[in-house]
């Protein structure tokens, strides 16, 4: 990531919601949990996943810990672990935003798309994240359907 005057800053997490009115609907629940761990904490509107490494060759930004949600006497579970965003092969391509599968370790979820993350502002930010069918499938049929809005991560840095 560029600063304004061209220097390169460094990236010191993300910030990101997930999606608001879920995780206000599993705090509201009797059995509902949001658990940060792995070095992941609560942030002001959501939860803040700290750089894992410097910015890859690649452009690819590797952010750590996990989120999990819970509910439903254990029907309900969504872990967001090791969110990376990762450029798309074209410019003005969508971006993506991955997670790490819980169920295959080394794996990776494509989660989202972004379709456009400014990372030259001096507050960089994400516009129109959306669900992919494959971060859909976590949800077993539920209510959040591929193309479902979800909030915009924020990237902080020296910026």
């Amino acid at each position: 990531m560029k600063n304004q005057a061209g220097s390169a800053a460094p990236v010191l997490a993300l910030e990101w919601g997930i999606k608001q009115s879920l995780v206000r609907y599993i705090a509201g629940m009797a059995d509902g949990a949001i658990i940060a761990s792995e070095t992941a904490t609560e942030a002001e509107g959501g939860f803040r996943f700290p750089a894992a490494a410097p910015p890859q060759a690649d452009g690819t930004l590797r952010f750590a810990g996990s989120v999990t949600l819970t509910g439903h006497g254990g029907m309900l579970r969504l872990v967001v672990a090791e969110p990376w965003l990762v450029p798309a092969g074209k410019p003005n391509d969508a971006w993506s935003l991955t997670i790490a599968d819980q169920y295959e370790p080394g794996a990776r979820i494509a989660f989202a798309t972004i379709d456009r993350l400014d990372l030259g502002e001096a507050a960089p930010s994400a516009h129109g994240t959306r669900l992919t069918a494959d971060g859909a499938d976590l949800f077993f049929s539920g209510p959040y359907t591929e193309g479902t809005e979800l909030d915009g991560p924020r990237i902080l840095g020296n910026v």
